[in-house]
């Protein structure tokens, strides 16, 4: 078993020596691995790595588009969904503005964001902390991390969750984007997001019906998730399942 880089001497540890054990951990959890299992392993990779209760790669394009490439329990994945719900959320300002967003006390945090905060402590979620993937240039998504506890991440905590967001980023960057499943889907990416697909039929219904635009069909979604109390999968599944309409006058 991996050795757990918490354990190898805290704060004093050099920034090399971060490194090093974070890209053996990582290593050690993928060699071998089937392109469709990494995004599992590199989640639970990052689990050991972190001193946090869980954790989810969230994969961006744009500001309409994200889906969750894999996340290690419920909380992670709900966290992630409610965000994309609602637009905001250290995820949403991570990938703004390329530098980790520290929210070490959620409680706290109401007037940063008003909307996802109480959802977010909902979720029973205390602290989160959210590190973008990609660089300067190009965002990819973002490495989002939470606690059940409030807390600040200690400084190598802290830079090991940067230096893991680097690793995962080259990783991705790394994976084979020609191979795809029969439906045209890259291999690495199988399963991934599957709980926002119905979002996008969803979206894609909407737009035939009343002629709107993608982003105007994810942003009827939205709002109307945020009236009910609900996320946009939510929402989405019972419009794909026509067990709620829409009208022009949404």
């Amino acid at each position: 078993m991996a050795r757990d880089p918490r354990h190898d001497g805290g704060e004093h540890r050099s920034l090399s020596a971060l490194r090093i054990a974070v890209v053996r951990e990582i290593a050690a959890a993928l060699t071998g691995v089937p392109a469709e299992e990494v995004p599992a392993r590199l989640c639970g990779a990052l689990l050991n790595l972190l001193p946090v209760t869980g954790l989810a790669l969230n994969l961006t394009a744009g500001k309409t588009y994200t889906t969750t490439l894999c996340a290690t329990d419920a909380t992670a994945t709900r966290l992630a969904d409610i965000q994309f719900t609602l637009g905001e959320g250290p995820g949403v300002r991570a990938a703004e503005v390329f530098a980790p967003v520290l929210a070490p006390d959620l409680s706290s945090d109401a007037r940063r964001w008003p909307l996802f905060v109480p959802q977010a402590l909902e979720t029973g979620a205390r602290a989160m902390y959210s590190v973008p993937l990609g660089n300067s240039t190009v965002v990819i998504g973002t490495l989002d991390l939470y606690r059940d506890t409030a807390g600040k991440l200690a400084p190598a905590d802290l830079a090991s969750a940067v230096l893991a967001a680097d690793a995962s980023t080259a990783v991705l960057v790394g994976l084979d984007h020609h191979r795809t499943t029969d439906e045209g889907v890259a291999s690495w990416l199988h399963g991934a997001g599957e709980a926002h697909n119905e979002v996008y039929q969803a979206a894609g219904m909407l737009m035939a019906r009343l002629g709107a635009t993608a982003d105007e069909a994810l942003l009827l979604l939205r709002a109307r998730a945020f009236r009910e109390g609900r996320t946009a999968s939510e929402v989405a599944r019972d419009v794909v399942h026509r067990r709620i309409d829409f009208d022009e006058n949404e």
